[in-house]
């Protein structure tokens, strides 16, 4: 007869309940090198998480750069028209700004993944 345990973190497992036969034993864990999730910095996850939110930026203001120029050549009130030419120039002063950025950061992040790879192949 098996009895349910509470395990330290809350979750139930069965007591006194053997292990079928045709059930594979676990692989024992190679203790010789070290977890590779020890590789991957919390830094190198933090500056590849920025670099993706960055490249997201750009798409978006690409994609209302794009939108705002159709809108431009089909609008033809000249208040509007107006409007739209700050937009656009707003638009186009941060995606030249923050590309400068991006460059910079990706090529920081790029380092960084040279050296994890670099760790990882000594290891």
């Amino acid at each position: 007869m098996s009895t349910i345990n509470r395990g330290p973190l809350g979750s139930a497992f069965l007591v006194g309940r053997e292990q079928p036969a045709s059930a594979p034993a676990e692989p024992q864990a190679d203790t010789s090198a070290p977890p590779r999730a020890s590789f991957l910095s919390g830094e190198l996850v933090k500056s590849i998480a920025e670099v993706k939110g960055q490249a997201q930026f750009l798409l978006y203001l690409a994609d209302q750069i794009e939108d705002s120029l159709h809108q431009l050549v089909d609008e033809h009130d000249d208040s509007q028209n107006a409007f739209l030419c700050r937009v656009l120039s707003m638009y186009s002063a941060q995606l030249e700004s923050k590309h400068h950025g991006l460059g910079d950061k990706i090529a920081e992040t790029c380092q960084e993944v040279y050296v994890t790879v670099r760790e990882f192949d000594l290891a």
